[in-house]
């Protein structure tokens, strides 16, 4: 995903940051969180090893951080680097739908994490936001579109209060409270929440030395297995 990291100096000072891109889109960011600590629900299904299918392919662990939250860190640091990329999580229902918010780490070897893997004497963790679908065997997050995000602020759509780079585009600097009102609203709308992460659970070595070997097993006259 792309990361947009944040300097106050006198106003916003923007530097893009070049980590993969969701797959098709890119995911908006906010410099506020959607969800505070106290609204962190426990999804214990998280737990795990993961393989990213798209933009952030490769192999994936969930682990527990404090009670309610989560991150998700790289399995292997990078070719040449000991540091590994990590996504600090919470989730909680809004609206009825399931939404997480997430913020950009990199940890280093002895599992600390570094300020953001840059030099910036000043910057501000920047909070992906969106809906995440939880299946048995599977994990889709689905991040706020900022194509869909740009044009819905240009057109009134959403109201939302944000701000503007040198460029012309616009930086969501709403409190958690408005946030909250936009993801509940448009929680059901497949655009706004289309820049998609989908991940399969690893298979487990364990179970699978457990299931019966189809070949080890005989079957009586009447065809029964034995």
């Amino acid at each position: 995903m792309r990361l947009v990291r944040f300097c106050i100096l006198t106003g916003f000072l923007v530097a893009t940051v070049s980590i993969p891109v969701a797959a098709g889109s890119d995911p908006a960011a906010s410099l506020q969180r959607l969800l505070k600590d106290n609204d962190c629900e426990a999804a214990p299904d998280l737990l795990g090893d993961w393989t990213a299918q798209g933009d952030l392919s490769g192999d994936w662990t969930i682990q527990k951080l404090g009670d309610r939250k989560y991150r998700l860190i790289q399995k292997v640091p990078d070719s040449g680097t000991s540091e590994r990329a990590a996504f600090d999580i919470c989730v909680a229902h809004l609206g009825g739908a399931l939404f997480f918010d997430a913020t950009f780490q990199v940890v280093l070897a002895d599992g600390q994490k570094s300020l953001a893997g840059g030099d910036d004497f000043f910057w501000i963790p920047l909070h992906l936001i969106g809906r995440l679908e939880i299946e048995d065997d599977a994990l889709h997050f689905r991040l706020l579109d900022d194509g869909w995000l740009q044009d819905a602020l240009k057109t009134g759509r959403v109201q939302l209060t944000c701000s503007q780079n040198d460029e012309g585009r616009y930086i969501l600097t709403a409190p958690s409270s408005e946030l909250k009102q936009f993801a509940a609203q448009f929680a059901d709308d497949p655009e706004a929440f289309s820049a998609v992460e989908d991940f399969t659970r690893t298979p487990n070595e364990n179970t699978a030395l457990q299931r019966p070997d189809d070949s080890s097993r005989t079957a009586d006259q009447a065809g029964n297995v034995l």
